[in-house]
């Protein structure tokens, strides 16, 4: 092409900013001319008006039309016209390329509706202008103007009288028009040099500001003189001579405008690189709308660059492929031959030769997706990286990482030392995590005041999107005043996203398709999809197959690669039920891909998730395997000793100390700390490492305000460690645990959980621990002050004091402290408690514990109980508990008395089990 490139990339660069507009002359029309059909010119049309008006030597276009119309009416003027112009002509390839540019305004001069078939054909979101009306109307973004009107609107522009008029006729479109002109880079094609249109244009722009933005015109064959002429007017002239070769068309103008069309629809990818810097500085570009993210995901890169993949390292960190002979859906073989010339530089830059800035700004941006290099040779066969450049050794080391305050859960520095947004929003980001939403909220307001002020978009949408989230939970909660909140709207995503212009709404996609969650929906689908496959080889592998696995480090790469994106960009989309679904599937795909190792591991980023996104119950029958008793795999969890140090010394100390500090009841936290107490329940640990576990379990127990769930977890940790390692646990740690439980009872230092955990016997495994290492309690003060404490209870709940705690204590204390135990439990009248199962359960404790003779009272009140089951045909389950003591007092106090009792409920509890209605008798 006989003109600058930059050219082509103002007006490339002016419709990504969404300022750009093409005028279409006649000539445009011309491209839908075929062989067999022809379409004719002007000069075709103004010979015909002259004949019939025999005014063969009159010049003027304009006077001869206004002559033919005087002449003939204007019933006639149109039809003559009408038959230049049928409704039948078809677009060309050239009319779909200039709607697929997409340009903000499309303006033509032309009567014809080929333009609009061409929207009506395609479904191109194009407003049609055609009047002062239309215009008024409007309302979509993108519109087609027909500033000469249209034969359907019987308002053609085309005698002298039409353009003596115009203001007068088509006062807003030609304002509209000239503020365009004034606004927009402008693109003049299928227009003459001595098109009447064009002058018209031209003098509208010579009574507005030399300012503008650049217009240019598109021509087929150079005129220096007419060329000279328009630049005066500030139009520059682009002489089209380049020809593309797959464009199969007998019309060389037609191939000469669709191939510069088609630069500007590909943004001139193929021609643009011609040098090295230019090779490099390409690559950048495409990644340049990411940068101001703090992480990536690779999906985002590999949609930006585009032909392009990874390879999947033992280490779980990715390799940047560019294709080259792969067939992918998006194979484009300008792009390829672009990226194997980087390919090159890199193959140089690995031998020695120095990066230059521009390099060094590609592996930072991609080290952001924690790509660790690009393959610069591999085996052709396999495609397996036989080479790659590692890009640590070309980047400054940075060890400030906001994700790994998160990953730590450390949430301690809550201090704002600057306005930087960055800082402001991980501040807003803590406090979230905190469950102070209202902090949170009002750094957020300040944040988003600062984006708008800086211009940040990428970072601004990522804070009304929280703010978004804040703001529904706080018009919700009953933690806050919830008027304050109630009239306050949420930001509308979508509509400020597309009233952006197209170059940003480009730089944004990537984020703005993350938070209106369509990233997450077809993620969470794929990665669904992807975990059927692993089950599915799964139960081909338990039945003996084999299942070739080419991705084995592929899914703990891209789960790394997500949870690193949200942490490091601050997103607060983790109570979403859609990310955490994504999250458990990660981990589910992580433990099948090891059902042929003879351990299992997670890695720390799914460790994380184990704790943050999958709730305690759901954890427990991922990971039943590894703990159930009769499980194969029990034991057979491990963790290194670097992430085992990180759990317990860092995750877990940090997870209390929030805990601790939180005066919120029902606090994330506590579900934290059940998920850690699980995961460390699985593994075997050094004595050092379950001292440390201990230490902060006393402290949950001594100084939190614990839930039901936390003193289960503890149970539980503490049964898994036996049953699974005999784990040995120093007798005074376990004795100290229990004191502190004693104390928190003796001086009210509980809440309703508490309670309910103390008298429900939710600790019983601490209790057999302490027995099993042969512990001793020894404080006789202490417990004269909880039985001194406890004698003040009601009878209901001495008997459950008695049942759940003191009767553990008798077990593991000296003789002393067990005859004050005896002596206060003996001294409780079991007649005053008023439900009877209460009564008889604690008097056949007694008599187990041979504090007691069975006495007749409690064989008749035994009976009893079972006829008022029988009269109300209903089961209760406090038979289990009957037939476990009576079956322990027949078999080892040969109490023979109780063996027709024993009879009806264990066929009572049969019954249960085959029948929903039954009677017991």
């Amino acid at each position: 092409m006989n003109f600058d490139t930059k050219y082509l990339k103002n007006i490339i660069c002016a419709n990504n900013d969404n300022s750009l507009a093409i005028f279409i002359g006649a000539g445009i029309s011309k491209s839908s001319e075929t062989k067999s059909f022809k379409l004719p010119s002007w000069n075709d049309l103004i010979e015909d008006l002259k004949k019939e008006l025999s005014e063969e030597l009159e010049s003027d276009y304009l006077k001869i039309a206004q002559l033919y119309y005087l002449a003939f009416g204007e019933y006639t003027y149109y039809k003559k016209l009408n038959q230049y112009f049928p409704d039948y002509i078809k677009p060309s390839g050239i009319h779909k390329l200039i709607f697929e540019i997409n340009p903000h305004i499309i303006i033509t001069t032309n009567w014809d509706n080929i333009l609009e078939r061409a929207i009506e054909e395609n479904a191109y979101i194009f407003d049609l202008i055609c009047s002062d009306t239309d215009l008024v109307k409007s309302s979509v973004q993108n519109k087609l103007i027909k500033m000469h009107g249209d034969f359907k609107n019987h308002n053609i522009v085309f005698k002298e009288d039409d353009f003596i008029n115009y203001q007068y006729n088509f006062p807003l479109i030609e304002n509209y028009v000239k503020s365009i002109l004034s606004t927009h880079t402008v693109l003049f094609i299928g227009y003459s040099y001595n098109d009447i249109n064009l002058k018209q244009i031209l003098k509208w722009i010579q009574n507005h500001s030399d300012v503008r933005p650049p217009m240019y015109l598109a021509k087929f064959s150079d005129n220096r003189t007419q060329s000279k002429y328009l630049e005066n007017h500030g139009i520059t002239t682009l002489v089209l001579s380049e020809k593309d070769d797959n464009i199969n068309q007998f019309n060389e103008c037609y191939n000469k405008m669709f191939t510069f069309l088609n630069r500007i629809k590909k943004h001139d990818e193929p021609n643009i690189v011609k040098s090295k810097n230019e090779t490099i500085e390409f690559v950048l570009n495409k990644l340049k709308v990411l940068n101001d993210l703090d992480g990536i995901l690779l999906d985002q890169i590999q949609k930006t660059l585009s032909n392009c993949g990874f390879i999947f390292d033992k280490d779980s960190k990715p390799i940047l492929e560019f294709y080259n002979q792969v067939l992918t859906g998006d194979l484009n073989k300008s792009k390829r031959s672009i990226y194997q010339q980087f390919v090159k530089i890199l193959k140089g830059i690995d031998e020695g030769e120095k990066p230059n800035s521009d390099t060094i700004k590609i592996f930072e941006i991609l080290h952001k997706a924690r790509i660790k290099g690009i393959v610069i040779s591999q085996d052709e066969i396999t495609r397996q990286a036989v080479e790659y450049i590692p890009f640590l050794g070309y980047l400054q080391q940075n060890d400030k990482d906001s994700s790994n305050t998160h990953l730590n859960f450390n949430f301690s520095d809550l201090i704002k030392s600057t306005n930087e947004v960055n800082e402001i929003f991980e501040l807003a980001f803590k406090f979230e995590q905190l469950e102070k939403q209202e902090e949170a909220y009002r750094l957020l307001e300040e944040g988003i005041s600062i984006c708008l002020k800086q211009r940040n978009y990428t970072v601004l949408f990522i804070a009304m999107f929280n703010r978004n989230v804040l703001l529904r939970y706080l018009k919700y909660s009953f933690n806050v005043d919830r008027a304050k909140y109630e009239n306050i709207e949420e930001y509308n995503l979508k509509d400020r996203y597309f009233n952006l212009p197209k170059d940003l709404q480009l730089a944004l996609e990537p984020i703005y398709n993350f938070i209106d969650m369509s990233f997450i929906y077809i993620y969470a689908y794929s990665i669904a999809e992807e975990l059927k496959k692993k089950e599915d080889s799964k139960r081909i592998i338990e039945h003996g197959g084999f299942v070739f696995n080419s991705d084995i480090y592929k899914y703990s790469s891209k789960h790394e690669n997500l949870v690193l994106f949200v942490l490091r960009n601050k997103i607060m989309i983790e109570t979403f039920e859609e990310y955490r679904s994504i999250n458990k599937q990660f981990v589910q795909i992580a433990i099948i891909r090891q059902i042929q190792s003879a351990n299992i591991s997670l890695n720390r980023i799914e460790l994380f998730s184990c704790i943050k996104y999958i709730d305690y119950k759901e954890l427990k029958l991922l990971l039943d395997d590894y703990y159930n008793y009769e499980s194969e795999k029990k034991g057979t969890f491990q963790l290194s000793e670097e992430d085992e140090n990180w759990l317990i010394n860092i995750v877990f100390e940090n997870i209390v100390n929030q805990f601790l500090n939180s005066h919120i009841p029902f606090n994330k936290f506590e579900l934290y700390i059940e998920n850690i107490l699980f995961i460390l329940s699985l593994t075997k640990h050094q004595s050092d490492a379950i001292q440390k576990v201990l230490i902060l379990i006393s402290k949950i127990i001594s100084e939190g305000n614990n839930t039901l769930g936390i003193f289960q977890s503890i149970n539980l940790f503490l049964g898994i460690q036996y049953n699974l390692y005999k784990t040995e646990i120093d007798e005074n740690v376990l004795l100290k645990l229990i004191e502190n439980l004693i104390n928190r009872l003796i001086y009210k230092k509980f809440n309703g959980y508490e309670y309910f955990a103390l008298t429900s016997n939710e600790l019983s495994y601490l209790y057999d621990y302490a027995k099993k290492r042969k512990a001793i309690v020894k404080n006789k003060i202490l417990i004269d002050k909880l039985i001194y404490e406890v004698k003040e209870y009601s009878v209901s709940n001495k008997i459950e004091i008695s049942q759940s705690l003191l009767l553990n204590l008798f077990d593991i204390s000296d003789n002393q402290i067990k005859e004050d135990i005896k002596a206060f439990i003996l001294s409780i009248d079991s007649t005053e408690e008023p439900e009877l199962y209460k009564r008889i359960v604690f008097e056949l404790t007694l008599v187990i514990y041979d504090f007691k003779t069975l006495e007749e009272s409690v064989v008749t009140d035994l009976e009893k109980y079972l006829i008022q089951l029988r009269d109300n045909k209903s089961f209760s389950t406090i038979l289990f508990m009957f037939d476990s003591q009576i079956d322990y007092l027949i078999k080892n106090k040969e109490l023979r008395v109780l063996d027709s009792i024993s009879k009806l409920i264990k066929t009572a509890i049969a019954s249960d089990k085959n029948s929903e209605r039954f009677s017991i008798f």
